[in-house]
């Protein structure tokens, strides 16, 4: 009795599993699949000037209905031109709003309504492990309606980034979210960073290359930097890394240059005079040259280049970028000691 009892049992998930051959179990929906979805009609396409090796495409975030994109500042954002391709394939004309010369972030407008558009989430319940994606214009393989690339990766660490300022000089010493997955190709930088529900919980930050190992950092700014940003409260003024707020180890940086000044500092940084036997001089900068860009990053004023010139350390080679005439010249120029 109680073996035929047993064997009963034994029978029963087998006759169970066999009882209906054209049953298909559900299919389980691609949260994945659902977040990208939610998230891509925000994406923009955002294409403009191009000087030296500096990219003239990029990519942007619409966070309001009205037409605001949030993406990072950049030359590209200087052209008289600049133009933002909607995830429909719609082309606007995009301005300046404002910028943040510390995190490097940019807030444009374009002239659309009822757009579709993502809204800040923190990023704090983010653990290292969880899932993430990104999404950008990256090399520009998408034109018009061409869906951007997306890639699927993990939170790999938070930590700040004034660990990482020898590799390339940044203002920004704050947080930021190292992701595994490849954030740092050309056209990804301004692009968002979801979790896996689609929400918008950072933006990828600019290219940041270690020039003795040519290696890049993947990462973005987390929703708790960029809040300020969008709110018009965050603090533009840089932050003193220790070896700058003590001079510097090996004295002050010199480039050789002295700029156009005519009585005031937001005017564009036009050379008046190279040092001879200078820096800017074994470089080749010459008199009426503009400096246009520092290492790929903007020079829009003479008081943004004496700030970026400042953050610059003896020995360290930067690529500087100046408009002579018609033409764009890039040179590589080894950064010196201040004479005494």
């Amino acid at each position: 009795m109680n073996a035929a009892m047993v064997g009963l049992l034994l029978l029963v998930p087998l006759t169970t599993v066999a009882s209906d051959p054209d049953t298909v179990p559900p299919v389980m929906p691609n949260s994945v699949a659902v977040a990208v979805e939610r998230a891509l009609p925000a994406v923009v396409k955002l294409y403009g000037a191009t000087i030296g090796t500096a990219y003239g495409y990029g990519t942007g975030v619409l966070v309001s209905a009205d037409g605001l994109v949030l993406t990072i500042d950049s030359v590209l954002l200087d052209a008289s031109n600049l133009r933002a391709v909607l995830h429909d394939g719609r082309r606007f004309r995009a301005e300046v709003v404002r910028r943040d010369p510390v995190r490097e972030l940019a807030l444009l407008r374009i002239a659309g309504q009822r757009l579709p558009h993502l809204t800040l989430s923190p990023s704090q319940s983010l653990l290292p492990g969880d899932g993430v994606l990104i999404a950008g214009n990256a090399f520009k393989v998408a034109e018009g309606e061409e869906t951007v690339s997306v890639f699927h990766g993990v939170l790999a660490a938070r930590t700040r980034l004034e660990l990482r300022r020898r590799a390339q000089p940044l203002d920004y010493a704050g947080e930021v979210l190292v992701i595994d997955a490849i954030a740092s190709n050309p056209g990804m930088a301004g692009g968002p960073l979801l979790d896996t529900r689609g929400r918008l919980v950072g933006v990828i930050g600019p290219i940041v290359e270690a020039g003795a190992t040519n290696t890049r950092l993947n990462f973005a700014l987390p929703a708790e930097e960029i809040e300020p940003f969008l709110l018009g409260t965050a603090s533009t003024r840089p932050a003193e890394p220790p070896e700058v707020a003590s001079g510097g180890r090996g004295g002050k940086p010199y480039l050789g240059i002295r700029l156009f000044r005519l009585g005031y500092q937001k005017v564009a940084a036009y050379v008046d005079r190279v040092a001879p036997g200078s820096p800017a001089a074994t470089a080749g900068v010459r008199r009426d040259d503009l400096v246009v860009a520092i290492d790929d990053r903007r020079v829009g004023s003479i008081d943004e280049y004496e700030r970026m010139v400042s953050r610059l350390r003896p020995g360290q080679t930067i690529r500087l970028t100046v408009k002579r005439g018609d033409d764009v010249v890039e040179m590589k120029l080894v950064v010196g000691e201040q004479p005494q």
